[in-house]
Order: structure tokens, then C-alpha cells, then sequence
């Protein structure tokens, strides 16, 4: 078993040096070391967390969620009131998933949704064991790109628009409950995907949608299907709830 000092002797000598010809490309990516601290990343990566240089970056972690210098710069006027909470669990979540990552050996996966301006950019996130000669897991590199994640719902909306018909303008209030519900349909998230970005149970979002939501937009029984093109056609898919904006983070592994 490694000790620390062979840990960091080998990250210093081999890691950082191997990763420095990737600091000035246009990419996002950062390497994590044993303790899941911020060990090197690329300009565009400390760019993105509002730093100006990536030597800025170092020793940064997720585990600090109690520090509010960080998301005070991502977030800037949204860090405040409630918001605070959802941004300290948001990064409690993304420190777990790197704990994973470095003690099970595993790659990990997960959709990073971020609120900008009122909208969200949505980034794919690949974590990755860094493995050193002895088998043993070192660190981890995180890669990262935007993603096209509610671009083709806009072309499905203009895609419909004559079969889907006019507006309704009259409709039935929706709570807070059922815009959320809406607005993520609209954007093509599954029930399960729903009920993981609403933190409740899938059996919830079902029953909301099969007593409630159905009946307010004049469809019999309950039909996810019919009730997402009820959002298209309202152009539900371009109001964020403010309910909603705030991270989060959706994972796509299956275990």
C-alpha cells in the first residue's frame, strides 16, 4: 500500500507534468488527488468557476461546501436566501460521487445543470479513476462539455408546432408542483427523471400527473406522452420555475 508521500511523489512527477500541454485547450477537465482536492485543471475549467488563471483553482474541493467564496463566484446573486441550501447539497452530492469514483475504481457519469441568466447550461460529466502502476487509485480526472441537453426539444417544438395547434391561453393556474412538472416534461425528462430532480417518490409524480394535470389540459385517463406535447405546445419548455433554478446534478449510471 502506498504512502502518502509516494502518492504525492507520483502525481507531482508523472500526473501534473503529463497533464500540462492540456491547461491552454479548449476543453474542461480536472484532476483531483487522493484527498479530492483540486490538483491541476485547464484555464477553461477555472474560467467556468469564475477564476482567471487555473493556479487559482488548486486545493479547491467539493467538500468545502461551507465556503462561500467559491459559489458566491458561480453563482453570484442566485448564492443567497434558500438557494444557499440547494447549492450546498448540489456540491455534498458531486463530492460523493468523486468519493465513489476513488474508492470503488469505477468511471462515473452524470448531467451537470447549471443556472445562467435564467437558463440552465447543461454539462456531461465523465469521472475517471487515475490509476497508479501498483493498481491502486491515486486521483481522479474529470472531463466535461456542454450539452446539447435541451436543444432538440426547441426543434421538436417547431417540429410539431401545426399538428400540436394554437396555444391555450385560458388555462387552470398550476401550482408550483405541477409548473415544475410541466417545464421537465417539456424537456423531455422521464417520470423517474422527474422524481429524481424533485427529490420525491416516482408513484408522486405519477399520481399529480394522472388526477391533476391530465384533467387540467383535457386529456382522458393518464397520458405522460400527450401531456408533454401539452407542454410543447404551451412553449412550457422555455420557463425555468423559479423553484427550479438551482443546480443539479443528474446521474446516469445505473447502480
Amino acid at each position: 500500500m502506498l504512502t502518502i508521500d509516494e502518492k504525492q511523489r507520483y502525481l507531482e512527477e508523472v500526473i501534473v507534468p503529463n497533464f500540462y500541454p492540456l491547461i491552454e485547450q479548449k476543453i474542461h477537465s480536472v484532476i483531483f488527488d487522493f484527498n479530492l482536492a483540486l490538483l491541476i485543471c485547464t484555464t477553461r475549467s477555472a474560467n467556468s468557476i469564475g477564476l482567471s488563471t487555473w493556479q487559482e483553482a488548486i486545493g479547491l474541493s467539493f467538500n468545502n461546501h461551507q465556503n462561500e467564496d467559491l459559489p458566491n463566484n458561480i453563482f453570484t446573486t442566485q448564492y443567497k436566501g434558500t438557494s444557499i441550501e440547494y447549492i450546498n447539497q448540489y456540491t455534498k452530492k458531486i463530492y460523493e460521487i468523486q468519493r465513489k469514483v476513488l474508492k470503488k475504481k469505477v468511471i462515473s457519469c452524470f448531467i451537470d445543470l447549471l443556472p445562467y441568466k435564467g437558463k440552465f447550461q447543461a454539462y456531461l460529466v465523465t469521472y475517471v479513476p487515475i490509476f497508479h502502476p501498483n493498481g491502486e487509485v491515486i486521483a481522479i480526472q474529470s472531463h466535461a462539455r456542454l450539452s446539447r441537453f435541451f436543444s432538440h426539444h426547441e426543434y421538436l417544438h417547431h417540429l410539431m408546432k401545426n399538428e400540436l395547434g394554437q396555444r391555450e391561453h385560458n388555462l387552470e393556474k398550476l401550482t408550483t408542483r405541477e409548473s415544475e412538472i410541466m417545464f421537465l416534461l417539456a424537456n423531455g425528462f422521464s417520470q423517474d427523471l422527474i422524481a429524481q430532480t424533485l427529490e420525491v417518490s416516482r408513484s408522486t409524480i405519477a399520481n399529480i400527473i394522472g388526477n391533476q394535470l391530465c384533467a387540467k389540459f383535457g386529456i382522458s385517463g393518464s397520458n405522460t406522452k400527450l401531456l408533454a406535447q401539452k407542454a410543447l405546445q404551451n412553449e412550457l419548455h422555455h420557463t425555468v420555475p423559479i423553484s427550479l433554478y438551482r443546480p443539479y446534478v443528474i446521474i446516469l449510471d445505473d447502480n
